[in-house]
């Protein structure tokens, strides 16, 4: 029992390592070594929990994706309009600091060496769970609402990117007028 113990802290420990070095410097930038010195555990640890690097990197993803659709539907839970949710999901982009480098999970596919691996699969998901959280937001009456949740899918992935590299002036205050005018338009 207590080896069992051992062993999932020290999985924890070399994904939570993993994850923050990951989205700090891209997973092709970062090694094995890197890791386990992170972690401060043994190789032997990382090889004991993960048959690859590869599966450390999924893993990862996995629980990064978790993490932001569970941030996303926390910040739509509280809000009844449909503006207000949907602005929120923007305004929670903003607030994660961890990821303030554009979407870690669009990082994640564009890094991976496998063009329709397991990686993709996992980012592919999350984009369709993340399109789902934002057809929630909108309203059944909606006529174009799938058309309408694409459209803000697209364009959250596109904030994401303006926020760090910050072509726009001021893609906070662009995205909300957008936003606004979108939703208001007649169908």
């Amino acid at each position: 029992m207590k080896e069992k113990t051992r062993r999932g802290a020290g999985r924890e420990i070399l994904v939570s390592s993993a994850k923050h070095l990951f989205i700090k410097h891209g997973t092709a930038n970062v090694g094995i070594n890197d890791v386990t010195a992170d972690a401060g555990l043994a190789k032997m640890t990382l090889y004991n929990n993960f048959s690859s690097k590869d599966a450390l990197i999924a893993e990862v993803y996995q629980l990064v994706a978790e993490e932001i659709l569970e941030m996303c539907r926390d910040a739509i839970s509280k809000l009844d309009s449909e503006q207000g949710k949907i602005i929120s999901l923007f305004d929670n982009a903003i607030a994660q600091k961890e990821y303030q480098r554009g979407c870690p999970m669009n990082h994640a596919v564009f890094q991976s060496a496998e063009p329709d691996g397991e990686i993709f699969h996992i980012v592919q998901s999350y984009k369709r769970q993340l399109r789902q959280v934002i057809l929630d937001c909108l309203s059944v009456s909606r006529i174009n609402r799938q058309q309408l949740a694409d459209q803000i899918l697209i364009l959250l992935d596109g904030f994401a990117l303006q926020q760090y590299i910050k072509a726009v002036d001021s893609p906070v205050e662009s995205v909300k007028v957008l936003i606004k005018a979108i939703l208001n338009e007649k169908e």
